[in-house]
């Protein structure tokens, strides 16, 4: 009869911390939804690649679990996307230098090439985000051609870089 106290008296607790983490940590309210990689030219299949497997972490339209309300999960997912949109933010692109867009792809192509990115430990609860190897190789591919364009154009005025 004791342990099933103890063992009720736990549950309890738990089930209360939760809700506490409930209430302390909302859901943060819904941002405006603001384009990926505005100004840069890329096709819908391959946007629609960033979207599924990057945006949560690397933009400012995160889709927050409900997990995400709830201590300590709430802490390391938040430092996180905090950590994710410090790198870079896709939905601030337009706000990107042309030579840190070119930097940026750089690291782009290779962190999804070599399987750095998405995180494991982000794929093992977001099971969508884990791309195949063809994917990995379209958002390479179309990380090249996007520095090739940019190294090109005019208007970026971007004498140092080579095309």
């Amino acid at each position: 009869m004791r342990r099933i106290f103890i063992i009720a008296s736990l549950f309890a607790a738990l089930c209360g911390v939760a809700l506490t983490g409930l209430v302390l940590h909302p859901v943060p309210p819904p941002a405006h939804v603001k384009p990926l990689f505005q100004g840069a030219k890329i096709d819908a299949p391959t946007l629609a690649l960033f979207q599924r497997a990057c945006q949560n972490c690397h933009s400012e339209n995160t889709q927050w679990p409900w997990y995400s309300r709830i201590p300590p999960a709430s802490w390391m997912i938040a430092k996180d996307v905090q950590n994710a949109r410090s790198h870079v933010t896709f939905s601030n692109w337009d706000c990107y230098r042309p030579e840190e867009q070119v930097d940026f792809l750089t690291q782009i192509g290779a962190n999804v090439r070599t399987g750095r990115m998405p995180l494991p430990r982000y794929t093992l609860l977001h099971r969508e985000a884990v791309l195949a190897p063809r994917e990995r190789q379209q958002i390479y591919e179309w990380s090249r051609a996007e520095k090739k364009r940019l190294r090109a154009s005019p208007e970026h005025g971007l004498p140092g870089l080579r095309p």
